[in-house]
């Protein structure tokens, strides 16, 4: 459902309350990871905040996939602010969690550099399937990218650490990270300031939830658990 005139107006109030930064940062990284089904209202009474702000922390920290096709499907106005955006990840299996980061990046900047794990480095991840070749999970990323016609303003790079290029390259101004990489977001803005260049600004997604409201992820899909948009995949 298309989100009103009214929401947009709550959500620009919620923002610019004073604690509204600091509330948000606690809800994304302490409570998620004791609740993550915890409500508006459960949440209100936690924080001892208005249920407006309780609604709008927990949509921006929170997400379904079907809010996540539901964003998709919708018109990108032009993009807010930035030149260059950064992401990166091993794309085993490219789901909601992934078209988010890239929704993201797209609707933030003007180009993105995207970098995709090499196989070298993706090894030595701990994961707990196996990972497909380089030249697989590129073509995927490539074949998205294009039906989204933001193949032309995409770099792909291949990625042999967790930095590749963020941290040498002065014309990246945003990095856009999942809530679990946003420690590594936080290591790169420091590597940057050794080589005395600007931090990055950081955009963290919500977190991306099946229907059982635990995390979407490459294993849960590969083990037949979901679909890449999160779907329940009931067992006879």
């Amino acid at each position: 459902m298309k989100q009103s005139v009214d929401w947009e107006v709550l959500v620009e109030t919620v923002r610019a309350l004073p604690m509204y930064p600091a509330h948000k940062a606690y809800v994304r990284d302490k409570l998620l990871s004791e609740n993550l089904g915890i409500t508006p209202e459960e949440l209100r009474a936690r924080l001892g905040i208005p249920l407006g702000e309780a609604m709008v922390i927990l949509r921006e920290v929170r997400m379904t996939g079907e809010e996540v096709l539901e964003e998709l499907s919708q018109e990108f106005q032009t993009p807010r602010g930035y030149l260059l955006a950064s992401l990166g990840g091993t794309f085993e299996v490219l789901h909601v969690g992934h078209m988010l980061l890239l929704m993201t990046a797209f609707r933030n900047a003007e180009n993105v550099i995207c970098g995709l794990t090499s196989d070298g480095f993706a090894s030595t991840l701990g994961k707990s399937h196996p990972i497909r070749p380089y030249s697989e999970r590129e073509s995927d990323l490539k074949r998205f990218l294009s039906e989204r016609g933001w193949l032309d303003r995409c770099k792909i790079v291949k990625l042999d650490d967790p930095y590749g290029p963020t941290i040498e390259n002065p014309s990246i101004d945003l990095l856009v990270v999942s809530p679990s990489t946003l420690q590594r977001a936080n290591e790169i803005n420091s590597k940057r300031a050794e080589r005395m260049l600007k931090p990055l600004h950081i955009i963290v997604t919500p977190l991306v939830v099946a229907e059982d409201g635990l995390p979407i992820s490459s294993s849960r899909i590969l083990r037949g658990e979901i679909t890449v948009t999160g779907r329940l995949i009931k067992r006879s």
